[in-house]
């Protein structure tokens, strides 16, 4: 290639007035080994540019299915719904109705037990525990207990 040309060129193209097949011919030019002593700062900037405007390779593009496309949709339907519905359950009145708490003989709510210590709060729980009704299995280990 003559290289007054390519001078010319590369002046075109440092004022941007070179069309895009005169730019190819620069971009081949210095990929090249046969380029003259001055114009190899040149060459750098030229295989940067090359590579910028993807000149040396081809963009292929592909096409998501319709499957993946559809599942993605259902998916963040999904998340949407059940966003939805821990804010609406959250906003819900969460207080038990008095007819599910437990209740002693009496027909009363159980009490709490109070106490300011862990030993406090044990010796209740403990003393509750004596307190209910026994299991067909505690009684049944009772009565053979007894009979020994």
């Amino acid at each position: 290639m003559n290289e007054t040309y390519i001078r010319q060129l590369v002046e075109r193209f440092l004022n941007a007035e070179t069309t895009l097949e005169e730019e190819q011919m620069l971009y081949n030019y210095f990929q090249g080994e046969d380029i003259a002593e001055d114009l190899m700062p040149y060459r750098e900037v030229f295989q940067s540019f090359s590579a910028v405007n993807g000149m040396d390779k081809e963009i292929v593009k592909t096409h998501t299915p319709v499957w993946v496309t559809l599942l993605r949709t259902a998916t963040t339907m999904a998340a949407v719904f059940l966003i939805g519905l821990f804010f609406a359950v959250q906003g819900e009145n969460n207080e038990v109705p008095q007819q599910t708490m437990a209740t002693n003989q009496t027909g009363h709510t159980p009490d709490l037990c109070e106490g300011s210590t862990p030993r406090e709060l044990y010796m209740c729980y403990l003393e509750r525990k004596r307190e209910q009704s026994k299991t067909y299995r505690s009684l049944k280990r009772m009565i053979y207990e007894n009979q020994q």
